[in-house]
Parts: structure tokens; C-alpha cells; sequence
């Protein structure tokens, strides 16, 4: 094939190819090409069919999106390179990620899920899920690879022979198929909760329902009320509105504690964007973190093993491994959390296995019995499954859902928020500067996840360290201690983990926790104390932190 002279390299230069982030493929928009979105796509299948997942006789891919602007753009780039590979789209339309997966997984054929999740509508992603499951860390470089080669060959072809203008974008109109399967794979999602949980168990139970521009408002509406739920719809928009579970903005705060003034629930519910996360609100509009939400579906459920992400709340974990539930810590993404999952199925086969991650998405990796009834495995972030198990807790107690979470969690707080490249003194922050961050302030060694400063010495992974390793551990410490002074408030560094980011426990068993975004200019920090205006204390102070740790790292590279 004949090219243009340098037609290969000025593509090269000109377009932004995407990369894996926590989950999934995620950036801007503008950098979300029609051909980026087509390439990536004819990349996962051709990853597809070197694992023997996708075949002569394997011809179907379900797709589905979210509600915000882009997504029908996106879909219809990722619909043509299904069809383009010899494949055929199960298009399901506007559903949410969990719908999509479990439909897919049924089905036992690929899924692909176009979602930006929580953040801006200025922002969009891809997610890839397999038969059996969602792609995981150690599937991307195969993925990143075999994109590399639809990279290539698209690339090679000159302009007149492409899909698409020197902008990236497809040179025609081209339709998005009917949803043609939306209502079966609604039904899938649908009917695995209510062939559960029967009977009405929430008869009487008024639950206000924040639609916003969640792409499962209408599905959960129908689930709840199905389940004898009077369900009151709130602020229902057009309008995509990024709604974080995680780190809950003062809008949403204010909006749930109006709700509950105005409606006198029994509980608040809503989800993110694209419905895998939920977020829980007592009758008196009270946020409940995610890592507790958890807590309680388990005390529910009752796994025997649970993954949880190494943010999660630490009085957590120690209520779960009273109650005699073994738990994992992972790095933060449910990538991770699967995995952990998975190895615990392998070891132990029929085990009940379970996970969660700090903005509440919950997954199942076991047949689970309830009742006279069981639920199907479902190993992606889901939003229904932990709103019904707390609120249905709370009515086999007799509780409201402030009594439920009072009586049965610790008194122990979390604190979250995003440090960025619009932070005062962060704006020169690149997603590259916070790896180095993190590299400056770890071991030398890379085998170590965990230090332990004590009365009798340093230990590394639970053992004395090594004298090789000392003086770095001392110097990092040092390092700590000059940001996380006592004149802010922080006492003593008496452990720091490395599993993901850095987690500093101090003597008063405050923690804080700095971890930085492997693909976008931010920093996620979170914080833990036995007080909350303890914990959002500490995350005021690392905001101050960052841009001092800035400072220092650029007048080291000037140094330098």
C-alpha cells in the first residue's frame, strides 16, 4: 500500500492515543477521536482472537452507553469497527455498566461499555469487559499491543482511502443501529434481583431516588419499586451532571439534606453516571462512605472472603476480621479487586466471595444463596445490589437507616478529594510528576509494601529490615516528617504502606493517604481519623502539602 510522504508520522505527532486508567480507556473528549475510539476497538478484538475468545463461530459483541453528550458519537466509531472486524454489534442502547456486563457475561460474548463514569461531561472512556469478565491489569499490554497493530494499519492508509478527515473524525454520516436488545438485557438485570427478593420486602418504605443524569435512573426506579418501595424521583436532568460517590460535592450534599427535610424518607438513593456506584443517604439526607456501605452489605451477605482497595477505612477491616471474614487488601480498582477475588475462588472453590471499593461499587464472584433463591456471580462495580442489602438490613433490624449504621460500623471517618492541575500551586501538575512523586518517597527496594517504624527498630513486610535498607527508610521519613509537620498537626510516622500511592499512619492512628492518577493530571487523597473534622482537617493540609512537595521536586530537576 502506498502512502502520502510522512503521512504515517504526522498521524503519529497529531493524534493522542489513549491509555488504561484505573478501568478502562478514559480522556478528554477532543482526544477521543472517532478513529482513536475505532482503533482501540479493532485493537481489543484482535486481542479477542489471539485468546481464543472470539472465533468463525463467536460473532457477537454487546455495546451500550451512557447518557452524556459524546456517547452516541462514540458508540457509532465503536459500532462500525465491530462490524469492520466481521463482527455483529448486540447494540443495548443507553443502559448502565453493570446492565451491559451481565448481559454480556449471560450471553458469554465480549462487552464493550462507553462511559465516562462519574467525571465531567468533557470527558469520556471505553471499557472492555471479556466473556467471563472484565479485562484486567494483566491483560492491557496484550490489549495495548494488538491496538498497536490496528494503529498501523490504519495509519498506513492514505486520506481518500480512510473513514476519516485529517481531524480524526469519520468523513460520513453514519447511524447508530436500533437497540434492539436494550429491553432483553434490562430484563437480564432486572429480573436477577426481583427472582430474589421477593415479596415486597420494602413495602412502605419511602425512598427518594436523585435521578439526575444517571444512565440507571429509570432501571433502579423500576427495581425498587418493584421490591414495594414508594419511590419519590428527584431532580431528573438532561443535562449530564457528574455525580462522584466517592468524593461528594457540596451541591449533592446540600441536595440530599433538602430531600430530606422536604420528603422525610426512609433512606435517599442515587448513582454515578453510569450506574455501577452507588451512594447512600440516611433519612436525614447523611452520606454513607462507600468502604461502610460495604460493611454492611457483607454483614448482610455474609462472604466468607471479601477484596477491598487499601483506602478503605481501617476500622472496617478490623470489623470484618472480628466477625471472622477474611479480607484482602488491593491496590485501588476493581481490576484488582477481581483478581483478588479470583485467587480466592481458585484456593477455595466454594468459598463466598465478595468485594467493594470505596465509592460502593459492590461485586460478587460466587453463586450467593439467599434465602430459598441465588444470585448469579456478577464481578463487575454494581449500584443495586448494596442499596438493597442495606436498606433490607435495616428492616430485618427494625431500624431507621441512622439507627443500622450507628449500632452496627466503628466510630471511625473517612475524608476524600482530587488534587489537580487547577489546585492553587498544582498548576503545572502532569499525571508524569505524580509518578515521580511517588517514586522519590518510596523504597529503593520495590518488594516493599510496608514499613514499620517501632521501639525496637525498622521493619519491612513484617521482618527486621535489612541494613542495606535503613538509611533510604530513614530518609524517607525525614522526607515525610518535613512536610507532615507538627505545626500542622501531625504527630509521630509510625508505618507507611506501598501498596498503592503512599499511606502514612501517624502515632494517633491518624492516616493519610496520597495516590496519584496513573493517567490524568490529578491526586486522590484520603483520610482516616477517629473524628470527622479530624479526617477533613487532614485532607485541608495535604491540599497545602502537594504544591510545597511541587516545589521542592522542581527546584530538585533544576538543580539537577
Amino acid at each position: 500500500m502506498t502512502t502520502k510522504p510522512g503521512n504515517f508520522q504526522d498521524k503519529r505527532d497529531k493524534f493522542k492515543s489513549l491509555e488504561f486508567g484505573t478501568s478502562g480507556l478514559r480522556d478528554k473528549v477532543t482526544a477521543m477521536t472517532d478513529m482513536e475510539c475505532y482503533i482501540n476497538t479493532r485493537g481489543f478484538i484482535l486481542f479477542l482472537e489471539e485468546r481464543g475468545e472470539l472465533n468463525a463461530s463467536d460473532k457477537d459483541i454487546a455495546l451500550g452507553g451512557d447518557l452524556r453528550s459524546s456517547t452516541p458519537r462514540i458508540m457509532t466509531a465503536v459500532s462500525l469497527a465491530i462490524k469492520h472486524s466481521g463482527y455483529i454489534a448486540l447494540f443495548c442502547g443507553r443502559v448502565p455498566t453493570p446492565t451491559l456486563a451481565y448481559y454480556a457475561m449471560c450471553k458469554c460474548v465480549p462487552g464493550i461499555m462507553v462511559t465516562g463514569s462519574h467525571i465531567p461531561d468533557d470527558r469520556n472512556g471505553v471499557k472492555f469487559t471479556k466473556k467471563h469478565g472484565e479485562v484486567l491489569k494483566n491483560d492491557e499490554a496484550d490489549i495495548l499491543r494488538n491496538v498497536e497493530r490496528a494503529r498501523i494499519s490504519e495509519y498506513e492508509k492514505p486520506l481518500q482511502e480512510s473513514l476519516f478527515d485529517e481531524n480524526g473524525m469519520l468523513n460520513e454520516i453514519y447511524n447508530l443501529p436500533e437497540a434492539e436488545f436494550e429491553t432483553d438485557s434490562i430484563n437480564m438485570y432486572v429480573n436477577r434481583y426481583l427472582e430474589v427478593f421477593k415479596d415486597k420486602p420494602l413495602s412502605h418504605k419511602k425512598i427518594v431516588l436523585y435521578q439526575h443524569s444517571a444512565v440507571g435512573r429509570d432501571i433502579v426506579q423500576e427495581i425498587f419499586e418493584a421490591l414495594g418501595a414508594d419511590i419519590v424521583p428527584i431532580e431528573r436532568s438532561d443535562k449530564f451532571i457528574p455525580v462522584d460517590t466517592e468524593k461528594v460535592s457540596i451541591d449533592t450534599t446540600s441536595l440530599l439534606q433538602k430531600a430530606s427535610r422536604e420528603h422525610k424518607p426512609f433512606a435517599i438513593i442515587t448513582t454515578d453516571g453510569d450506574s455501577d456506584r452507588p451512594l447512600l443517604a440516611d433519612e436525614n439526607g447523611r452520606f454513607l462512605p462507600g468502604d461502610k456501605l460495604g460493611a454492611l452489605v457483607s454483614m448482610f451477605l455474609n462472604p466468607d472472603f471479601v477484596s477491598i482497595p487499601i483506602s478503605a477505612n481501617d476500622a472496617v477491616v478490623s470489623s470484618l476480621e472480628e466477625r471472622g471474614i477474611k479480607v484482602m487488601q488491593t491496590r485501588i480498582g476493581s481490576p484488582y479487586i477481581i483478581d483478588a477475588m479470583n485467587c480466592e475462588i481458585k484456593r477455595n472453590p466454594s468459598s463466598k466471595v465478595a468485594g467493594w471499593e470505596c465509592n460502593g461499587g459492590f461485586l460478587i464472584g460466587s453463586d450467593w444463596a439467599i434465602d430459598d433463591s441465588f444470585l448469579r456471580p456478577l464481578p463487575t462495580r454494581d449500584a443495586v445490589l448494596p442499596l438493597i442489602s442495606v436498606l433490607l438490613l435495616a428492616v430485618k433490624d427494625n431500624m431507621t437507616v441512622s439507627e443500622l449504621i450507628t449500632s452496627r460500623l466503628p466510630k471511625r471517618y473517612t475524608h476524600a478529594d482530587v488534587i489537580d492541575n487547577k489546585t492553587p500551586g498544582c498548576e503545572i501538575y502532569t499525571a508524569e510528576m505524580g509518578k515521580t512523586i511517588i517514586k522519590m518517597l518510596s523504597p529503593a527496594s520495590s518488594d516493599i509494601s510496608q514499613v514499620d517504624f517501632t521501639e525496637e527498630g525498622i521493619k519491612t513486610n513484617g521482618v527486621d529490615c535489612s541494613t542495606e535498607s535503613v538509611h533510604n527508610l530513614i530518609w524517607i521519613k525525614e522526607k515525610l516528617c518535613n512536610y507532615f509537620t507538627n505545626e500542622r498537626g501531625f504527630t509521630d510516622i509510625v508505618s507507611i504502606n506501598y501498596i498503592d500511592g503512599i499511606r502514612i499512619v501517624f502515632s494517633d492512628n491518624d492516616v493519610a493517604h496520597l495516590r496519584p492518577s496513573g493517567n490524568a493530571p490529578e491526586f486522590r487523597i484520603y483520610a482516616t481519623s477517629d473524628i470527622q473534622e479530624a479526617a477533613n482537617r487532614i485532607v485541608g493540609k495535604i491540599i497545602e502539602i502537594i504544591p510545597d512537595i511541587i516545589r521542592d521536586l522542581i527546584s530538585k530537576e533544576g538543580r539537577e
